[in-house]
């Protein structure tokens, strides 16, 4: 019988859900690719404590000195320690919650950067779980002052369970489901099968799973029982003769999912397919509760299967449960086999392993780790081996199974690879998830759209993370083997959380974007700027000036082409030669202010077009002269067929007026007035000290005589025209009559004025009439922009003059500038662009990244968290035994545990608790109700008087904080 309907790969189907991202914290490994490069290389990275080390955690020697107590953790690295400012915690807040779910966060936030979907407004399911939280017991009640100042809401939000999913929903903005799961030691692989059924079903578009386990505090050991789950030596050994039992493993783990027919269409990094899923409970059926059941885990493993409709012949490798102990893994292997003969007879053929030999049993986040060894597996073609098995048990018969041990690494070359994954819950709930190599992604021969250069963004909440992240992804980008840079740049804009402090850098190449990328340095983006685009008037022109720009921007190539056929059908001449093409020919025609004014207009209105389609959009607008009309424009105050016709009529008319000259003064307006002979006129006010007159030609060159004499500097501009002057008097009835003929409207957004330098009230033939005659005040309109809230000017069209001008206004040096076109073809006009609209995301402007760039996601370095430690409190009470922090001189630990002992009997009514056959056994109520026993021993000096305990108002205020915990319940 086979129920295998695909092939390798195939991910065009609505059934199956891709893996696109991973994160976690393991023993021995920061990382996911820390824990591939563990399990490949057979690790175990369990911990056997010194004495002291034991010692320091106030394990008391009677204890650790016991010939069954195991000194052998799974130990997580800082588990306390997190990044509060990154999440919005307050120190005190950070405190008061449990670090298991402050390392899901920090979890969830790695896994959705990996996965490119970092930030994302995508509608994102979260499903996970936690294990028991110690933290509350040894840190958070065995703190007096914390209990003193804390408000009982404050504590069940950072500490109960049902928190773990909103948490996480809340601090990341996520708006797909949130649940939390929680069916002991299955939870996580639980997580991962209703995260499933919510993508398939439609209630997410993407989904977080995975659970976090960490007991505190760490550094202490067990006492082994002979009847219970613990491993008598400290390894973990599944499958082997010498297999007795588990050591306890701290860890979080995350997986990012998605549709994968989705994930395929989208570009994303898929690391394998979950072809199908499965959960179920084992019910009565078993010898106990916490008993395993062959029943239960046959029938979730066949329902997996018939849900990823796949023979398990074709299973190569099954990731199980794999505590190691006796009952369990006979129990294990023989469910498995009564599954898959239901499809095959043939044996040997998939092996078989446990990540828990190499971590400990990581509880609630035990399940999505072997997911992710499972799924690394498939994806790379190599299966680690499974360690401590030196040799299989000989009461299972593996020879009548489908199953050998993978005691040796080994490469896996068939296809499709597909591995099968197992959690069983005490308690019963069982998971079984199925998954595939992923699908080879499709190589296209076609050449990246949208020009050479890309923009990289690097972004976090610290100055120091800033650099820290940038220099990680520059060297990131430096390797042989780095990825491509259209797709690291992609990934950052799209695929992570833009937070204030920013560097971004423009570049074609990976190496230099590295370079650049190594030396910038973070600048704050502490308020949305006001945006003020500075449009240049006549003489800022060159041939060949649109010419990178129209090969790669599709919104100013069409809004250019627009331009350029509304002036042909009013002259006749074609702009685009002039605009795309270099040469002395072309700049002569340009010269000419009946092609320079329309030419000019065409270029800063498709390139201020093209800022508006990536998202950056002026809240104010400043023209010079002709700039203007740009500005009156794209404000809607009048349409793009009448300004082209109004700039047109205006150089035809204003190129027909007598010739004369300009020249750029260096020098207050009032300095220069008062040495002004009366045939030269003020055409411009640019900057404090940057004032232009024009007139005929030798009046013009007697005044710059003049100022020389006096050491006033003075410059001759490139002009055929006086400008702005009494030149132009006789072309106003002329121009007149053409504006009459327009129609004007309101203006959308500000236009400051050139004769104001106010905002400009409303535009009319007379009002346009006036401009073409009167002085340019643009240093008046600077000053005006300047008083609004985090003014940044972008020069919106070739060269930087008009940038200057602010800049020399700009006495403070507060106000920033930036110029998307290079003054000459030297530069990258297309990297001079983008470069721009990097310093404009830098200074806050949200920047439209979807209009940017289409690409992949791609793995980058992750977010360098910056943790400090908000452990609260120390632990007293120690995981294998209860016991006294420190024993007084006169008491043994005998008359200790007498003493406890009957205090623990008082106990049970006011706590309402059975308490375990043994005082030292740990579980549920019964640990709160030891710990207060603890505690109570710890603040009484260890020597106990029972009527006097009873009677503290240590232990009623104890009592009185588990009663209000039982009835918020």
């Amino acid at each position: 019988m086979t129920a295998d309907t695909h092939g390798a790969g195939a991910a065009d189907d609505t059934s199956a859900v891709a893996v696109i991202g991973m994160a976690g914290r393991f023993p021995g490994a920061r990382s996911v690719t820390e824990l591939w490069r563990n399990l490949l290389a057979g690790k175990e990275s369990l911990t056997r404590l010194s004495t002291a080390e034991l010692e320091s955690e106030g394990v008391p020697a009677a204890l650790h000195g016991d010939p069954d107590y195991v000194p052998v953790r799974g130990l997580l690295e800082a588990p306390c320690d997190f990044d509060a400012g990154l999440f919005g915690y307050s120190p005190k807040e950070a405190q008061l919650t449990d670090p298991q779910q402050r390392l899901l966060l920090e979890s969830a936030w790695e896994a959705l950067d990996d996965a490119g979907y970092g930030g994302t407004r995508t509608s994102t399911g979260v499903f996970v779980g936690t294990s028991f939280n110690s933290y509350l017991l040894h840190h958070i009640v065995n703190e007096p002052s914390a209990r003193d100042d804390i408000d009982f809401l404050q504590l069940v939000l950072g500490n109960d369970k049902d928190h773990a999913a909103t948490r996480i929903a809340y601090k990341l903005d996520l708006h797909g489901p949130a649940v939390t799961v929680q069916t002991a030691c299955s939870t996580s692989l639980v997580a991962v099968h209703q995260a499933c059924q919510a993508l398939l079903g439609g209630d997410c578009d993407i989904a977080l799973a995975g659970g976090a386990s960490v007991q505190l505090p760490q550094r202490t050991g067990y006492l082994y029982s002979p009847n219970g789950i613990f491993s008598p030596d400290g390894h973990c050994r599944p499958f082997d003769q010498d297999a007795h039992g588990t050591v306890v493993g701290a860890g979080a783990a995350l997986v990012v999912l998605k549709r994968a027919d989705r994930a395929l269409a989208d570009g994303d990094t898929i690391h394998a397919l979950i072809r199908g899923s499965a959960v179920n409970n084992d019910g009565a059926r078993k010898a106990g509760y916490t008993a395993p059941s062959i029943q239960g885990q046959r029938e979730v493993i066949l329902s997996a299967l018939r849900a990823a409709r796949v023979d398990p012949s074709s299973i190569g490798y099954v990731e199980a449960h794999g505590t190691g102990t006796e009952l369990g893994d006979g129990i294990e292997i023989s469910a498995l086999t009564e599954a898959y003969r239901q499809y095959t007879a043939e044996t040997g053929f998939c092996g078989i392993g446990s990540v828990k030999a190499n971590l400990g049993h990581l509880d609630a986040a035990a399940g999505v780790t072997g997911l992710i060894k499972a799924v690394l597996a498939v994806r790379e073609g190599q299966v680690p081996p499974s360690i401590n098995c030196t040799t299989p048990n000989p009461e299972i018969p593996w020879a009548e199974t489908p199953f050998f041990v993978e005691t040796h690494a080994r490469t896996w070359e068939a296809a499709p690879r597909r591995a099968a994954v197992s959690a069983f819950g005490m308690g019963g709930t069982n998971a079984h998830v199925i998954v595939e190599q992923p699908p080879s992604w499709p190589v296209s021969d076609t050449p990246e759209k949208g020009g050479p250069a890309e923009l990289v963004v690097v972004s976090a909440a610290s100055r120091g993370a800033a650099h820290e992240l940038s220099a990680a992804i520059s060297q990131h980008l430096a390797e042989e083997r780095g990825p491509r840079l259209s797709d690291a740049a992609f990934t950052l804009q799209m695929g992570r959380k833009h937070l204030r402090w920013r560097v971004a850098v423009a570049a074609s190449d990976p190496v230099e974007c590295s370079r650049r990328l190594s030396e910038a340095q973070p600048q704050e983006a502490t308020r949305p700027p006001t945006v003020a685009f500075l449009f240049p008037g006549q003489g800022s022109q060159r041939a060949g000036m649109a010419k990178d720009l129209y090969a790669y921007c599709g919104a100013f190539s069409s809004a250019l082409d627009e331009c350029v056929q509304l002036l042909y059908k009013e002259t006749a001449l074609d702009l685009l030669p002039l605009l795309l093409e270099e040469g002395a020919a072309f700049d002569a025609v340009l010269r000419r202010t009946s092609a320079a004014q329309p030419a000019l207009f065409a270029v800063e209105y498709a390139l201020a077009r093209q800022l508006e389609h990536w998202g950056v959009w002026p809240k104010v607008m400043l023209g010079h002269s002709i700039g203007e009309y740009t500005a009156a424009c794209l404000s809607g105050a009048i349409t793009l067929p009448d300004a082209m016709r109004l700039v047109t009529a205006r150089g035809r008319i204003m190129e027909a007026a007598p010739s004369g000259a300009m020249l750029s003064v260096l020098a207050e307006q009032d300095s220069v007035a008062a040495l002004l002979p009366a045939d030269l006129s003020i055409a411009a006010v640019n900057a404090p000290e940057a004032t232009v007159v024009a007139g005929p030609e030798g009046a013009v060159e007697r005044f710059a005589v003049l100022l020389a004499e006096r050491s006033i500097p003075a410059k001759r501009l490139r002009v055929s025209h006086a400008f702005h002057s009494a030149a132009m008097d006789a072309a106003l009835p002329a121009f007149h009559r053409v504006a009459s003929a327009v129609s004007y409207g309101k203006a959308r957004t500000k236009v400051v004025s050139n004769l104001s330098g106010e905002p400009v009230q409303g535009f009319s033939a007379d009002y346009l009439t006036e401009h073409l005659r009167q002085p340019v005040q643009f240093s008046r309109g600077v000053a005006t922009v300047m008083r609004m809230p985090n003014p940044v000017f972008v020069e919106v069209g070739p060269g930087r003059t008009l940038s200057s001008f602010v800049l020399a206004q700009n006495r403070d040096g507060a106000v920033r500038t930036c110029s998307p076109m290079a003054a000459n073809g030297s530069a990258d006009a297309y990297e001079t662009l983008l470069t721009t609209v990097g310093e404009l995301w830098c200074s806050g402007v949200n920047v439209d990244w979807h209009s940017i760039r289409t690409g992949r996601r791609t793995a980058l370095p992750p977010y360098p968290f910056q943790r400090g430690s908000y452990q609260l409190g120390s632990a007293t009470p120690r995981l294998g035994g209860v016991v006294p922090e420190a024993a007084a001189p006169a008491s043994t630990e005998s008359d200790i545990a007498s003493q406890l002992r009957e205090l623990w009997r008082r106990l049970l009514g006011a706590v309402e608790v059975r308490p375990n056959d043994d005082f030292f056994a740990l579980g549920g109520n019964s640990l709160l109700a030891v710990r207060l026993v603890a505690l109570l021993g710890k603040n009484l000096g260890v020597t106990i008087n029972l009527d006097d305990v009873l009677a503290s108002p240590g232990f009623q205020g104890q009592l009185e904080l588990v009663r209000r915990r039982r009835s918020s319940v």
